[in-house]
């Protein structure tokens, strides 16, 4: 009975959210190694329904990363949350929004990005590295960087199997924010579908993907 209480107030807050269609290319997505994903949504394309068990998770996380930007506050770290939505510079349709920025003297001094990850994931963050560990999540950081003439960022990991905790100072690369630039523009321009990451549906990426069905028809 809880069970099911639980799924129908969580497909009921999915049912919301699909109806939210993003009319830019965002930041988080940016890093993505299939154009024609970004395309999708960018486009507004109805994705498949994500599973309840999936929302779970992403709830989860949202109240933990709300937990650990708490903890740093109390820690005495200078924190707005709340900052502008962010735009890059010439390009309206490529928008970022940021988790907290740290601040210090009454000035931003670095974007503060919080993530969460199962015990083998953040192994290998600590030993590789954001830029191995999760490219997307290394391109969201610049990307942020470059839109806010913010240059510096540390980005927060949460073990979700033993609550312990990693972070990585993350320096700003200018010739790589310019790469993410040029992506958006070429799917900004993009009349048609980019082409596939891969041809087959049952390849493991796309077989991830929310557009699968549509992609590969």
């Amino acid at each position: 009975m809880i069970k099911n209480t639980l799924s129908n107030k969580i497909e009921k807050m999915q049912s919301r959210d699909d109806k939210k269609i993003r009319d830019y290319i965002g930041a988080s997505i940016i890093g993505s190694d299939c154009p024609r994903q970004i395309w999708y949504e960018f486009k507004g394309y109805q994705a498949e329904e994500v599973p309840t068990k999936i929302r779970r998770t992403w709830e989860i996380g949202k109240k933990i990363e709300e937990l650990i930007l708490n903890w740093l506050t109390l820690s005495g770290i200078s924190i707005i949350r709340d900052w502008d939505e962010l735009i890059a510079e010439g390009m309206p349709f490529f928008k970022g929004n940021l988790d907290a920025v740290w601040m210090k003297k009454d000035k931003p001094f670095a974007i503060i990005e919080v993530k969460t990850a199962k015990d083998s994931s953040f192994n290998v963050f600590i030993k590789k590295g954001v830029k191995m560990w999760n490219p997307q999540y290394y391109a969201q950081i610049q990307a942020y960087m470059g839109m806010s003439g913010i240059f510096s960022a540390y980005i927060l990991v949460l073990n979700k199997d033993n609550s312990d905790i990693s972070d990585e100072l993350v320096s700003y690369d200018k010739d790589f924010y310019e790469t993410l630039r040029e992506k958006a523009l070429m799917i900004y321009n993009a009349n048609v579908e980019p082409a596939r990451i891969n041809g087959s549906p049952l390849w493991y990426k796309c077989k991830m993907c929310k557009f699968n069905k549509i992609c590969h028809k």
